[in-house]
Order: structure tokens, then C-alpha cells, then sequence
């Protein structure tokens, strides 16, 4: 049985919030990141692809 949009779960923010994240956290950076920000990086891209997972619309 394919999932309902009720079944996704609803991220808590925005891609658009979470990509202004990951870029200012390679801003502050200056492109090369510490071992504790690639961790936060790793955190981000994982918040943001499940953003983009609940955004995904099934065919019909």
C-alpha cells in the first residue's frame, strides 16, 4: 500500500530555512569546514533531504 500524504511526516522547517543554514555554515567556514561543522553539515543534508522527501508529491 503506497503511503498518504498523512502519512508523511511534516518537517519542522522549511528547505528554504535549511539551505540558508548549510550556506552560512560554508559561509562562516570560508568552504572548508572543521570536523564538528561537517558533522552539522551531515545533520543538515539529512534534514534536507527529508524535506525533500515530505515535499515529493506521489503520481497519480
Amino acid at each position: 500500500m503506497n503511503p498518504t500524504p498523512h502519512d508523511q511526516p511534516v518537517p519542522e522547517r522549511s528547505l528554504a530555512e535549511i539551505n540558508a543554514d548549510i550556506r552560512c555554515l560554508f559561509a562562516r567556514a570560508d568552504g572548508r569546514l572543521s570536523d564538528a561543522e561537517r558533522i552539522r553539515h551531515a545533520t543538515l543534508l539529512g534534514e534536507w533531504a527529508s524535506a525533500i522527501r515530505a515535499s515529493v508529491v506521489p503520481a497519480a
